[in-house]
């Protein structure tokens, strides 16, 4: 059986879109960043909550965007 390991955030991009803000998140592992709808009322369960059901994108064009927040690699 495989073990399922948890993708950290390590960084966070964040935009004022129509309506509200959307997150660009950049995992601790992977090849691949998250984008998504800010819909909580707090930064980090949006974070969480984006790299679970966010869409893929690559991790490339996520690299060339102006960092928010950077999260420690506990």
């Amino acid at each position: 059986m495989s073990t399922n390991i948890e993708n950290k955030p390590k960084q966070v991009t964040w935009f004022n879109g129509c309506g509200g803000r959307i997150g660009v998140v950049v995992g601790q592992s992977g090849e691949h960043a998250y984008i998504g709808m800010a819909l909580r009322h707090d930064e980090d369960d949006d974070v969480n909550h984006i790299m679970k059901y966010g869409a893929k994108f690559p991790l490339d064009a996520a690299l060339m965007l102006p960092v928010s927040k950077h999260y420690s690699n506990e």
